[in-house]
């Protein structure tokens, strides 16, 4: 149910585009990539195109791009199955590993940083400048929220106390809403900046900077098996470090490229376990 909204924009993008591929391959079952909705649906979709097109050759049949309508829906949706590879923040990911058996794959070079924005001309100066202000969040469920929470706390900042929160559907528009007047600052990260117009990203400045973090992490699907897993991984690696089109999309995105995820990556993340598990549990 999720997925439907998804499905549709999906095939507006690339199966109008290539409908003799489509028609050839609909009896096919395609590998379902779900991404982690940081930002707009279609700009997902957009973003990762030269990905799904490459992945679709490297392995010879039909890829499709998926996201959801929220961080928690996302979860859920990598929870019940619904998706066969997954781009997922770090600590969802770290669950899903312990608690579902999905294998991580590669992460990005780039590490996420969480951030708050304000204003270009915005008088806020320093994190103690946030009390009495509305801060713009896009997901409460999202890492650079909750460690940027964190921050905040460990200054004595407290959310509903000392400052307000407007949780809205993307980092966009976390951005947006200080430039609307909406809120006085926003929850951001590098990698969603990055990938925003030129015009919404300079217009703000950071005034929190928690430092770096494990960025995305792709994951399979126990039910792929070891060869497709093994084979999705060669080729995820390829792409990002080998061809053209990875080094345009890493260029785009910012995250900077592929690299193997490790065990002791994975264990650094137990830290967000518990933090994850009640917001899931607290989040509608």
């Amino acid at each position: 149910m999720h997925k439907l909204f998804e499905y549709i924009l999906w095939s507006l993008i690339t199966l109008s585009a290539c409908p003799a591929f489509a028609a050839s391959s609909a009896t096919v079952k395609p590998l379902e990539i779900g991404v982690v909705p940081y930002l707009s649906a279609r700009a997902l979709v957009t973003s990762y195109e030269p990905m799904r097109v490459y992945l679709e050759q490297a392995l010879g049949t039909p890829v499709k791009i998926y996201t959801a309508p929220g961080f928690k829906p996302f979860f859920l949706n990598a929870e019940n199955g619904d998706y066969d590879l997954i781009i997922s923040p770090a600590h969802f990911a770290r669950l899903l590993q312990k608690e579902q058996k999905f294998k991580p794959l590669v992460r990005y070079t780039a590490g996420g940083r969480g951030l708050v924005m304000t204003a270009l001309n915005s008088p806020l100066k320093t994190q103690q400048d946030l009390r009495g202000q509305v801060i713009a969040v896009p997901d409460q469920l999202s890492l650079a929220t909750i460690i940027c929470m964190s921050r905040l706390h460990d200054i004595g900042l407290k959310p509903g106390i000392d400052f307000n929160i407007l949780e809205v559907p993307s980092f966009a528009s976390a951005i947006l809403s200080v430039q609307k007047g909406d809120a006085t600052a926003a929850v951001s990260a590098p990698g969603a900046l990055a990938q925003m117009p030129a015009e919404i990203r300079n217009s703000v400045r950071s005034i929190v900077d928690t430092g770096e973090y494990i960025n995305l992490i792709y994951l399979a699907h126990p039910r792929l098996g070891k060869k497709l897993t093994d084979s999705l991984n060669r080729a995820l690696l390829k792409f990002g470090n080998g061809t053209s089109e990875g080094k345009q999309f890493f260029i785009s995105t910012g995250f900077g490229g592929f690299i193997p995820t490790t065990a002791k990556d994975m264990n650094t993340l137990d830290r967000y376990v518990a933090d994850t598990k009640r917001l899931l549990d607290k989040t509608p």
